[in-house]
């Protein structure tokens, strides 16, 4: 169950996302759906924005929908291998990007996110419950944020922060932070044992290591981490701590 400030963020991003269907529907040339899915198909340019109500949003492998931005209230964002998108946001299902794909702002209320080899996000990546995963060589200019949820990057890089409360971070395999890490405060109320952070061989996190609430933090002998506050960091070897 989320903690009292999940529900808060939860609560704030359904009245965002449910009014934000409803302004987009009513600009002209939306195509705005009910009760179906949006599929653009493979190796095809589209132009437009789509929003719907209850389906699933599908880009096509290699599509060219890099101007559009799409929305679904109750569904699953899938971006396909080499697929350009804009925008993307779900309250109610996860969120995959395919091989090399692009994509600007990544948002789900209720869903995992998973971010494929090589592939690109343009802007940040925001979930409330859910888990964010970014495979080899993937990309993310902006910052990685979720309430209750795993962020792991393995041989990724990430332009921004990341921050989470519950679920703890992976940062592995050679990847890059260029901002800093944040475990958020659990409003009193932490869920299980302290979140698990670890830092493993050969990467990196530039900025800050800021913990508002208890976490176990291992730092591997040839990672590189800016200033922690708020935990004391464990060395370790070999490709995981014990």
């Amino acid at each position: 169950m989320p903690r009292r400030g999940a529900h808060s963020d939860q609560h704030r991003w359904l009245f965002n996302a449910t009014l934000a269907l409803v302004v987009a529907a009513a600009v002209a040339g939306c195509d705005f759906r009910a009760n179906e899915d949006i599929d653009v198909p493979a190796d095809t340019s589209h132009a437009g924005d789509g929003m719907t109500m209850n389906g699933d949003v599908t880009i096509g492998r290699n599509a060219d929908a890099s101007g559009s931005n799409f929305r679904t209230m109750n569904g699953s964002i899938t971006i396909k291998d080499g697929a350009r998108v804009s925008d993307c946001a779900t309250v109610n299902g996860p969120v995959n990007v395919g091989e090399g794909a692009e994509a600007g702002d990544l948002k789900t209320v209720n869903g995992d996110l998973d971010l494929g080899r090589d592939a690109r996000v343009k802007g940040s990546i925001k979930l409330v419950n859910g888990s964010v995963r970014l495979n080899k060589g993937s990309l993310v200019s902006g910052d990685i944020g979720t309430v209750n949820g795993r962020i792991e990057l393995v041989a990724a890089e990430v332009g921004g922060d990341l921050s989470n409360v519950n679920g703890g971070m992976l940062v592995t395999a050679g990847s890059l932070v260029h901002g800093g890490l944040r475990i958020r405060d659990a409003d009193g109320d932490p869920m299980g044992e302290p979140p698990r952070v670890v830092i493993g061989p050969a990467s990196e996190v530039r900025g800050k290591l800021q913990f508002e609430r208890d976490v176990e933090l291992f730092v591997h002998e040839s990672a590189q981490i800016g200033p922690v506050s708020g935990a004391t960091a464990v060395s370790f070897a070999g490709d995981e701590p014990g």
